[in-house]
């Protein structure tokens, strides 16, 4: 018999395997183990629908959502784009800054642009990071033609094919490997990018 959080990975696993266009999770996290929980937010990234989430992990949150919806009390919801964390820093920024009477300061404004500028560095992080992941099997694909292309050229040469065919494999076999080389440089160009950005986090 499986237990309550086999059940909820099975669960999980077999809604994502239908590549829904639209997702509504409640406490996903729960009662999963760690490599589930990556496995998870890994997928999530790279979601291409609609994701509506309900957690307290503010580390999951802040990996998978850049817009909430923060219920106040007495009614209020507030519609913020951004993570988690981006609203956490916005209200410490806005509490240390508020000047007497409750007017907007100028450290307060400062606060504020800084938050957004970190907010749309992290988009654009987000966005690098999932160039970098759909990289990789790309350039997989890229090099498996480059071996159909190779083994056929060494084929169609034992067969004793014609200087002309085996010049347009040769020809073929050069914009590939051409294709590699571009998205290997970009691979390592995306891969240092990445890399000072979360040495920044940390």
């Amino acid at each position: 018999m499986l237990s309550g959080g086999e059940r909820r990975r099975l669960q999980l696993m077999s809604v994502i395997t239908k590549k829904p266009n639209f997702l509504i999770l409640d406490e996903p996290t729960n009662d999963i183990d760690l490599d589930t929980v990556a496995a998870m937010e890994e997928y999530l990234e790279e979601f291409d629908g609609v994701l509506v989430v309900v957690s307290h992990d503010r580390f999951f949150t802040d990996r998978v959502c850049d817009h909430l919806f923060v219920f106040e009390g007495d009614g209020v919801v507030k519609n913020y784009d951004g993570s988690l964390s981006d609203y956490a820093e916005y209200l410490a920024d806005t509490e240390r800054s508020r000047g007497p009477a409750g007017r907007t300061t100028p450290a307060e404004e400062e606060g504020r642009s800084s938050q957004q500028e970190r907010k749309e560095r992290r988009k654009a992080v987000q966005k690098l990071r999932r160039e970098l992941q759909n990289l990789e099997p790309a350039l997989e694909k890229l090099r498996g033609k480059a071996g159909e292309i190779q083994g056929k050229m060494d084929a169609e040469a034992v067969e004793g094919a014609g200087w002309s065919r085996l010049a347009e494999l040769a020809e073929e076999l050069e914009g590939v490997n051409g294709k590699i080389e571009e998205g290997e440089m970009r691979w390592l160009e995306l891969a240092e990018i990445l890399e000072e950005e979360d040495g920044k986090e940390e």
